[in-house]
Parts: C-alpha cells; structure tokens; sequence
C-alpha cells in the first residue's frame, strides 16, 4: 500500500472507533478481515498510526476539536517525532498530558509520574508452565525468541509478538500468555500445596492456572465467574494445562458454616482496568464516572461476601488491574474497619513507572483465629 492509503485507512478507523461502542481492537480485527488484500506489513504500520492515535485522544481532541482525521494524523505524527510531545504541552491541562478523563484524574496517586506511562504499548509475555529455560529453549526451536522477564522467575518477554495457536509449546500447555505483574501477584498471593481454594472471579483463568501451577496440582480450586464463556474457556486451558485441580462452579458457595472452609479465597475483582490501558488504551474513554461508581460498590460487596468462605486462618485475597486509590487502598480501609477479624499481611502496587510491567493491586488478608 502507498504512504496516502495506509494514512486513508487510519483515518477511516479512527472515525470507526470515535463513533461505536465496540473496541478498537474489535474494529481493526473486523476492518482488516474485510480487506484481505492488506498485507502483514501493512497492517502493522496501520495499527502502529492507529493506536498512537488513540493514546493521544485528549491531545487531539483538545488542540484540534475541529480538526478532520487526516488533520489530526498529520498532528500526531509530528509529536511522534518529537517524543510524543505536542504544542504547548506544559501549558496543557494535566489530564490532557496524562490522557486520563479530567473527572478520574484525583484518584491517582502521582498521576504526573504514574499516568505518561500508560501511554505506552506493552510487551508481549508468556508464563512457563515448568522449566522456564527448557521451554525457552523449546520455543526458540520454534523460532519464537524471548528473554526472561525481570522480576517474575516464571515469565518470557518474546521478542515481537507472535500467534500462539500454531506453537506446539502453547499446544502443549508448556506456555501460557500472562503479564508479569499478574505473574508476581500469584506468587505474592502463594497458594501453597493441598491449599482448598475458591477464585471467585476467576474469568478466563489466568491467576487459576498460574495457583494450580504453584499448587503442584495438589490440592483443589474452586473456580466461579459471572461469565459462563469465560469459564468454558478456563476449563480448556486448565486442561491443556493438564491441571485436575480445578473444578467450575455453577454458583457461588453460600456463606454457611459447612462451607466456610477456605485456605484462601482470591477475589480478582472487576476493575476500572486502568492499570492495563497500555494494552486497552481506547477502554479509558469508554469508562463514565457512574460505572466507576458502581464498580466501588461491586468491590466492597465481593470482599464482603469472600470474607465470609475464609476458614480461621486462612486468607482473603484482594486483586485489581488498577491504579485509583479508591478501588484499592481506600478498598482495604474500609474492609479492615467493617471486618476486625481479619489482619493485612501483605500490600503491594505494581505500574508501568515503577516496575515497567502492567499495573496491578493486591492486598492479602488474614482471618484470624479464635
């Protein structure tokens, strides 16, 4: 494709994402797919424009509010040359800078140091199901190249990213995509062998797998979310994973006292996902402050309800992929005042700024004994 088409086609994209609900990812699938002819090459240049285009919304939208797409392209790609710095940009409103809704921004801790960093794309990581650097050698042989991850001992940064389908290693269950942050909120977590586990928002089950992992497949957990798809999908991962551990509940247990037997209950709680826009950057615009209000509310009903499946002694975790200070430490005041019998063990924050992996909460709580 010529220089003037690949611009024509970002721009018709562009136009797409501004005026639908679904997601940008959704809508580069769906245009690509209709337009066989694009080749790989292409594509990326394509997406590359697009969703640097996306991350600078707020930029574009608040210099040039008139301005057509090929205007704001031509905007954009002169601040990427210049290190996505745009006109006037210390003179800029700080949500504009940070490219975060102007009502969101107070939640931030920091937001000047937290939020630019967002901005940028994440790489692609892999968990190792087993030995990480014989698997690394497996998919080298594969001709998928990666490095180990910094922090988390089980993870892979592949060099680009890759379709996983066709890799005999993911086949196999020897390789699971995960972020890093994700990774070390697991072993922070650290389910231990024979552990009775309940993942009450398990979705597709990527902190399940990476538990049974830790587990040795010793043990059971017990594995619920809202979505029945996503749980379908859990049971084929878990089994190519060969984990027999988990079982998919139908329902949640009821909080009586036959059933009140957990080591550890995990509530990886529905978020605002701020934490994650580097790979979802389109997804900050599509958040209102009154889901976010109605996630605060979610949130302290979940910790409510996983409190009450903790055996004494045993532990309560909390997990977010977000930032804001309300769904995660103003979440834990509130939990450890209205629930006496339980202690924090362990909190930690995780963020692109400061650990350059995704961002991700997790608080674990102890009950204490009688």
């Amino acid at each position: 494709m010529q220089t003037e088409e690949i611009k024509k086609a970002v721009c018709e994209l562009m136009a797409e994402i501004e005026a639908s609900p679904k997601t940008a990812a959704e809508i580069f699938s769906f245009y690509t797919r209709q337009r066989r002819y694009i080749g790989s090459k292409d594509r990326r240049k394509i997406a590359d424009l697009m969703w640097g285009m996306v991350r600078s919304k707020a930029h574009l939208d608040f210099l040039m509010p008139e301005a057509s797409w090929p205007e704001r392209l031509q905007a954009y790609e002169q601040a990427a040359l210049n290190g996505l710095h745009f006109e006037k940009e210390e003179s800029l409103p700080l949500w504009v800078q940070c490219e975060c809704p102007a009502w969101l921004i107070s939640s931030f801790d920091s937001p000047e140091k937290e939020l630019p960093a967002l901005r940028q794309s994440a790489p692609f990581i892999l968990r190792a199901n087993g030995n990480r650097e014989k698997i690394r050698n497996l998919l080298e042989k594969e001709g998928i190249r990666t490095k180990p991850t910094s922090l988390s001992p089980l993870g892979l940064v592949c060099e680009k990213r890759i379709n996983l389908q066709t890799s005999p290693c993911y086949q196999k269950g020897l390789v699971e995509v995960q972020d890093e942050a994700s990774q070390l909120v697991c072993l922070d977590i650290n389910p231990k062998e024979g552990d009775f586990v309940l993942d009450m928002c398990a979705g597709a089950g990527g902190k399940t797998l990476t538990f049974g992992f830790l587990m040795k497949n010793k043990g059971s957990i017990q594995a619920y979310d809202i979505s029945s798809r996503s749980l379908q999908e859990l049971r084929k991962r878990a089994d190519r994973a060969g984990l027999d551990i988990v079982k998919i509940l139908k329902e949640l247990p009821l909080p009586s006292q036959e059933s009140i037997q957990f080591d550890l209950v995990c509530i990886d709680s529905p978020c605002s996902g701020t934490g994650v826009w580097r790979r979802a950057p389109d997804s900050r615009w599509k958040l209102t402050e009154e889901q976010f209000k109605k996630l605060l509310k979610t949130q302290k009903d979940l910790l409510n309800k996983g409190a009450l499946l903790v055996k004494d002694g045993g532990r309560l975790a909390y997990v977010t992929c977000s930032l804001t200070k309300d769904e995660n430490e103003n979440q834990v005041t509130i939990f450890l005042q209205n629930h006496p019998e339980f202690v924090c063990v362990l909190q930690k924050k995780y963020s692109p700024a400061t650990t350059q992996t995704d961002g991700f909460f997790v608080s674990v709580f102890e009950k204490k004994k009688l």
